[in-house]
């Protein structure tokens, strides 16, 4: 009844403009979301623990790929490294690229116990490794020394957090160069195909033994060669000298080919009016440190002097030859022998060996 009076006085123009008023301000109050104002939405529940990380997918593509010969230094973190899937046990990852050929060791320095390291190839199967209580360093424990193929390799270095936050640690990988057995199969091929006679086959003889050289400059036998192919094939006296000392100081010899007399007697005039050796013979001077060997061509030892006993070394110049005596002491005659290429230079060099590196002088 109140309604029908309130529109007959209002007028239903009035009465729609009154109705729309209400529906504005209700609308006002709520806000376009429909939500109170000052309300704050409730927040999705977040999962117990927090958000998880898979830290050893990350590992795999983030590791640091480190240099041979130089020292890293990382930490094992309770926070930062990752976690074995049992255990106690955290780990850091690194990568290195390497030959099957290369003679590598380990070394991880840290003050905490039980710093332990692995390797793995990029199928994730372990490389067998065993460490060196004597040198505290890891060397590989397979058939060949080395690894089983070129390529990139994981070095995993794992330890327990025992009471504490994290472990500090260096760690380095040291190329000492090829493995033993290679160097030898690789050395005996360049010998076996080296031909004296043909500038090519010499050429590629030096090319191959200068990279086995760089590639492990603590073996002496591609220096000894290259100090043979250097003095008689190219006459390259600096070079030769150069090589043969790096023999030398890698417990290797410098060898000079020699000829002598059967008696070691010093040359004489033959019938034919030249000087020559009464009964000659060919052989080799081994010069080490210390001590010289003298040899026949098969490498058979006629004579071993240690640089004690040597009391004098001397050229002997004639008009055609610079030949060396050197005298020595508990041996009756003197050693004479003339240098293979009969070059003063190859004396002058014979001599300087034998004084710096055998007598000491």
């Amino acid at each position: 009844m109140k309604r029908h009076l309130l529109s007959a006085y209002l007028g239903l123009p009035v009465l729609v403009l009154f109705w729309a008023l209400i529906a504005t301000l209700n609308a006002y109050a709520q806000g376009g979301s429909g939500q109170l104002p000052g309300v704050k939405p409730t927040p999705t529940p977040a999962p117990k623990g927090g958000t998880k990380v898979n830290r050893s997918s990350a590992v795999l593509t983030e590791n640091p790929t480190i240099a041979f010969n130089r020292e890293i230094t990382g930490r094992l973190d309770a926070k930062s490294s990752a976690k074995m899937p049992s255990g106690n046990l955290f780990f850091e990852e690194y990568m290195i690229n390497a030959k099957s050929s290369d003679q590598l060791t380990f070394r991880i320095e840290s003050e905490a116990p039980g710093i332990a390291l692995q390797v793995f190839d990029k199928d994730k199967t372990e490389i067998a490794v065993a460490k060196d209580f004597s040198t505290g360093n890891y060397r590989f424990s397979t058939s060949s020394g080395g690894l089983p193929a070129d390529g990139e390799y994981k070095l995993r270095v794992t330890g327990a957090l025992m009471g504490v936050a994290s472990v500090p640690f260096a760690l380095t990988v040291n190329h000492i160069g090829v493995i033993p057995a290679v160097y030898h199969e690789r050395l005996q091929g360049i010998q076996n195909n080296y031909r004296e006679t043909d500038p090519n086959s010499v050429n590629e003889a030096i090319t191959k033994l200068e990279e086995l050289a760089r590639e492990d400059a603590a073996k002496p036998g591609a220096f000894e060669f290259l100090g043979v192919i250097y003095l008689y094939s190219r006459r390259d006296f600096a070079k030769a000298e150069n090589a043969m000392e790096q023999a030398i100081k890698t417990n290797g010899a410098a060898t000079v080919k020699i000829t002598f007399d059967s008696q070691w007697r010093r040359m004489a005039k033959l019938k034919s009016g030249n000087f020559d050796w009464q009964e000659p013979r060919t052989g080799w001077l081994k010069i080490r440190s210390g001590q010289i060997t003298l040899t026949d061509l098969t490498n058979k030892p006629l004579a071993s002097l240690k640089g004690a006993q040597i009391r004098e070394i001397a050229k002997i110049l004639t008009s055609t030859n610079q030949l060396i005596a050197m005298t020595a002491e508990g041996v009756r005659r003197p050693f004479v022998f003339l240098p293979g290429s009969k070059d003063l230079g190859e004396a002058d060099l014979v001599l300087k060996l034998i004084q710096t590196h055998v007598m000491g002088k």
